[in-house]
């Protein structure tokens, strides 16, 4: 049976080892059309105003009785904290992503700021040429954490075989975490509202801990870990990206000794030699698989209209379940890859919800 096995991971093995992956590139757009709003003020994080409930001493929660008093590691500068992190973390985000042309937090608040005196935000806002400001808002938070003690019990035989119970105590606590963080997009052409996305998480961490220090960890942690968690969503939503769509070369079956010598250049990484080979054998042999792979190393270089071409032409001789998949894949991969460019070519923009009077929509998130 041990052979068996044996053999049949070797296979699987000797298989994958076999099989050559290309890589057809493309930009996948953004949930939210960003083209027109490239030029984008990023305003510090809302901190949340509402109370976050917590006891100074943290209930415990087993049926044995306590015997240590222990202190929350919560802290009522917490929100604020969040709040700071998200800004950092929202602004390197968008920074790192290349996408846009950014004000910092700081410029933007003092301009949010100048608002409350009377001063047009989106009027200044679009003098340094900023299209929209985003707003970050921590919507929610909550912290639930309890101690408990699990006990381990053990005999022991004294020298006059009289029988003796000992309990020992592993102490445990569970922190549970949650927030709701949202982000605000207004366009300062309008002072409409674009969009508001918003990301919510929880997160728990348990573990054992000495009681004799008698503090729990500050809980800043696991919220810190559902922000930098948002990053992906984040970019996800506002910015296009190239992405890669991974396929894997259809073998030489039926065998053609023609073909040899592209796989043998695909497989080195010679991918140009690789499809001129595979196309000069489907333009003589009409290939299947040849047919096949020229069309996936054509769309490898970013040219899908010849590749669907291709494809096409290959349908017109066989009938075949991995050629007309891949065809509607390559389909959909020149939609969102135009989409994706005309997103950062700026051709197109997001369309506002609503309009609002100038200024008022910008107290309405910030208060």
């Amino acid at each position: 049976m041990r052979r068996i096995i044996f053999l049949c991971i070797l296979i699987l093995l000797l298989f994958v080892s076999c099989s050559t992956m290309v890589s057809i590139p493309y930009i996948e757009p953004s949930v939210i059309d960003m083209g027109g709003y490239r030029n984008l003020a990023v305003a510090s994080a809302v901190p949340y105003h509402g109370i976050i409930p917590y006891t100074s001493w943290v209930p415990w929660r087993d049926t044995f009785s306590p015997r240590f008093r222990i202190r929350s590691g919560f802290s009522p500068s917490i929100a604020a904290s969040v709040a700071e992190y998200a800004t950092t973390e929202l602004y390197s985000t968008l920074s790192e992503s290349g996408f846009f042309n950014l004000l910092s937090p700081a410029r933007t608040d003092a301009i949010l700021e100048r608002g409350r005196l009377g001063y047009s935000i989106s009027e200044e806002l679009k003098d340094l040429g900023y299209d929209a400001v985003l707003i970050p808002r921590i919507e929610n938070m909550n912290v639930d954490e309890y101690v408990y003690a699990e006990p381990t019990e053990e005999w022991w035989t004294d020298s006059d075989g009289k029988r003796h119970r000992h309990i020992e105590y592993e102490y445990y606590y569970k922190q549970t975490a949650t927030i709701s963080y949202s982000l605000t997009l207004v366009d300062t052409e309008t002072g409409a509202i674009v969009t508001k996305r918003t990301f919510a998480d929880s997160r728990y961490r348990e573990s054992t801990f000495d009681p004799v220090w008698g503090i729990l960890a500050d809980p800043g942690y696991l919220f810190r870990r559902m922000i930098s968690s948002f990053d992906e969503g984040i970019l996800r939503q506002f910015v296009p990206r190239t992405r890669l769509y991974d396929i894997t070369l259809m073998k030489n079956k039926p065998k053609n000794d023609d073909a040899k010598i592209a796989y043998d250049y695909a497989k080195d990484g010679n991918l140009s030699a690789a499809l001129d080979g595979f196309l000069s054998v489907w333009e003589n042999d009409r290939h299947l698989p040849s047919g096949y792979n020229a069309a996936l190393l054509t769309a490898a270089t970013g040219d899908y209209d010849k590749a669907l071409e291709l494809l096409q032409d290959v349908q017109t001789s066989y009938s075949n379940d991995d050629v007309r998949a891949f065809y509607r894949d390559l389909l959909t991969i020149r939609s969102r890859n135009a989409e994706g460019e005309g997103q950062i070519s700026g051709e197109t923009s997001a369309v506002p919800v609503a309009a609002a009077d100038d200024n008022a929509i910008y107290f309405a998130l910030l208060d």
